[in-house]
């Protein structure tokens, strides 16, 4: 690939990404106080609480993610107040240093003008859909970081690079365990580099090759396998083609690279390969360390154990979604179509016709993106556009062993792209909301773009319609609800502040009216630090400023259902005299009947506000 003839100067790059970035910033802060998932916030915001109040995550109550972003999350109370705001705000932050690494990204593969269009493309596409400050995101923004990197790393060889890459691996452990994924791809990117860089045919050493060899493939098996052991259970047609193909792919590319003959003494293949992994994993384990670390001082390394690694199953279990059926495939074929038979006719002779059909097409389904079919055909579309990715830029890989135009630098990062899109995409599983695609969605659009960069320039022009036609359908469709991507795109009104000190959110004039009624009668009745709301409410708690008398925010967390006598025991105890109901928890089963005839006997008096019920005892 030749690349020399588009790099620009610095100034010119810098100019693009002021452009870049003030326009991300610009659209970012229309959404970062816009809208909520009730529970989602609850959570964060509860948990964060609870820490500065000295308590401990995993110890003193369930921590859903791994733990780390809780700390990340009760500094920010500490530094800007507690409410809901603060959260956001630390999550804009972040954002707004991983655009410029987006874009950096970017660079490597295409001129500035074109990298400032993906990069807006991919923030479109991302965080605006789900404006709140989960763990996800911030797996996201650390592997972009540590992408970056590794891409410095390529071009520096500077070790220190390869210690920053695996110290944004720790930080997302921290944050949620998928953040392993990153690691893993990691792993496989420096496997690659280790091979293409030790190209040294040596006489007689065949049989190192093939030691080599035999150990890659032991290895893949062995990571397929854990694959499968993750997908058990759910052995769709669906999870084993976003799930199980890409990354068994990525591995095919480094099995062939190896089986082409890449030669050398195996101590020298391996002293080399060591040479990496070591100061990244030493990046990794830093952080984990040191949060470990909380807990064996603590004597609580046991409730770390059990929460990162037991706990999550019942997660699997209660809160999992299916993909979309496999026909919804075939809203993808088009596009995927230009990547595996690119138009390579001279641009001097462009296809008039053509293009004027499938610009007008692209008119009219932006125009009608309205009706939900044509919606929800423009989604299914994208979802499906990873595997795309990762397939795509796999036989760009391959083809590319015999060229001798393909430079060294540009197999790495296409590598790279196209490992970090097929293992980050598992994040999607076991919950198959269209949202979770977003938190994929810049390495997508990345690996399209490194695999398009070698493609002709008329081809080139197409996937510039198409980028501008997914740019403008994200803008004026995706981002108009909240969380609802994939799934309608009917407005999401939010006109009024949830006007209690610890809300400041833009909700519907529904939500905001509800929250507000129900804090005031929490507050008005409470006698106690503590009320009890329950099942899967959490955000009653932190908004009203309420204690949470159980060390659980979903019920289906627990071994076993809550029965009267214990919840009886426990009001006693904390002196409660206000509960709430939620009369439909998304996750959690509704409360037993004998709960439910508890409450009404022990508190008769109750208002009923939407679907919670809150009754309390003077």
């Amino acid at each position: 690939m030749q690349t020399e003839t588009w790099r620009l100067g610095r100034g010119s790059k810098r100019k693009f990404l002021l452009i870049v970035w003030s326009l991300s910033a610009l659209y970012a802060l229309n959404f970062y106080n816009r809208g909520w998932v009730p529970h989602d916030e609850g959570v964060i915001a509860q948990s964060a609480e609870r820490v500065l109040a000295g308590e401990i995550p995993h110890r003193d109550f369930d921590e859903i993610y791994t733990g780390g972003l809780t700390y990340l999350h009760a500094a920010a109370f500490k530094a800007f107040g507690i409410n809901l705001i603060s959260l956001r705000i630390i999550l804009l932050v972040c954002f707004l240093g991983f655009v410029p690494a987006l874009y950096a990204l970017a660079t490597r593969v295409t001129p500035p003008i074109s990298a400032t269009a993906v990069t807006l493309l991919g923030v479109v596409w991302s965080l605006p859909n789900y404006f709140a400050s989960v763990p996800s995101w911030y797996n996201l923004f650390f592997a972009t970081f540590g992408t970056l990197a590794l891409v410095w790393h390529v071009e520096t060889r500077y070790v220190r690079w390869l210690f920053a890459a695996g110290l944004f691996g720790g930080l997302s452990v921290l944050a949620k365990i998928t953040g392993v994924y990153y690691i893993a791809a990691a792993i496989l990117f420096l496997t690659f580099q280790e091979q293409i860089l030790n190209n040294r045919p040596q006489v007689d050493q065949r049989y190192s090759s093939r030691v080599v060899l035999v150990t890659k493939i032991v290895g893949v098996c062995l990571l397929s396998a854990g694959l499968v052991m993750l997908l058990r259970g759910r052995p769709s047609l669906m999870e084993v083609f976003h799930f199980l193909i890409p990354p068994v792919a990525i591995c095919g590319v480094i099995l062939y690279d190896e089986w082409q003959g890449r030669d050398g003494a195996i101590v020298i293949r391996l002293r080399s390969l060591c040479t990496s992994l070591f100061p990244f994993l030493v990046g990794v384990a830093i952080p984990i360390v040191f949060f470990v670390a909380i807990y064996i001082s603590n004597h609580s390394i046991a409730d770390l154990y059990g929460g990162v690694f037991v706990l999550p199953h019942k997660r699997f279990e209660s809160a999992s979604r299916d993909f979309l059926p496999v026909v919804t495939a075939i809203a993808s074929l088009p596009y995927a179509g230009m990547f595996f038979f690119p138009p390579y006719r001279s641009p001097s002779k462009p296809d008039h016709l053509f293009g004027f059909i499938l610009v007008s097409l692209l008119g009219v389904i932006l125009y009608l993106s309205d009706v939900l079919v044509i919606y929800s055909i423009v989604w299914q579309s994208v979802i499906f556009l990873g595997v795309v990715a990762v397939i795509a830029g796999c036989a760009s890989l391959i083809r590319s062993v015999s060229q001798s135009s393909f430079e060294v630098k540009q197999r790495q990062i296409t590598f790279l792209f196209a490992s970090m899109t097929a293992f980050i995409s598992l994040v999607q599983f076991p919950f198959a909301s269209p949202i979770y695609f977003c938190y994929t969605a810049p390495f997508v659009c990345l690996t399209l773009l490194a695999v398009a960069a070698d493609q002709s320039n008329r081809a080139k022009f197409w996937h510039a319609v198409i980028l501008l036609f997914y740019l403008i359908f994200g803008v004026a469709w995706a981002n108009t609800g909240y969380i609802a991507a994939g799934v309608g795109n009917s407005g999401y009104r939010a006109n009024k502040i949830l006007d209690i000190p610890r809300g400041q959110l833009r909700l519907t004039d529904y939500e905001s009216s509800l929250y507000a009624q129900l804090v005031s009668v929490i507050q008005k009745h409470s006698t106690s630090t503590y009320i009890y709301a329950a099942p899967d409410c959490p955000e009653i708690y932190f908004l009203a400023g309420m204690r949470n008398p159980t060390r659980k925010f979903f019920d289906f967390f627990s071994n076993k259902e809550s029965d009267s006598q214990e919840i009886s025991a426990l009001l006693k105890e904390r002196k409660i005299n206000v509960v709430v109901i939620n009369h439909t928890p998304q996750f959690s089963r509704t409360l037993e009947s004998s709960v439910s005839a508890l409450l009404e006997e022990h508190f008769p008096e109750f208002l009923d506000l939407g679907h919670f019920t809150v009754r309390w005892k003077e």
